[in-house]
């Protein structure tokens, strides 16, 4: 799994994408843009991508991208 193609999609969720700048290390719930509907694309792309389903809990706790790409990683290596 590539980090820079899932910065790519998890930053290709918020409306205002051509306007921020997303890194790893960015907190992603703490964009001035972000809100439950953007989580809501963020999850469905996982899903859609990636193959991978996570609870609302898990979501909830990354606070990086790198965090969630970690968590999604992991999901992908256990199945």
């Amino acid at each position: 799994m590539d980090k820079q193609k899932f910065l790519e999609n998890v930053t290709k969720q918020f409306v205002d994408a051509d306007k921020i700048s997303l890194t790893l290390s960015t907190d992603f719930k703490n964009i001035e843009s972000y809100d439950s509907l953007i989580g809501m694309a963020i999850t469905v792309m996982i899903k859609d991508i990636y193959g991978v389903d996570m609870s609302i809990s898990e979501y909830k706790s990354q606070e990086t991208v790198e965090n969630l790409f970690e968590l999604v990683e992991s999901k992908i290596i256990d199945e």
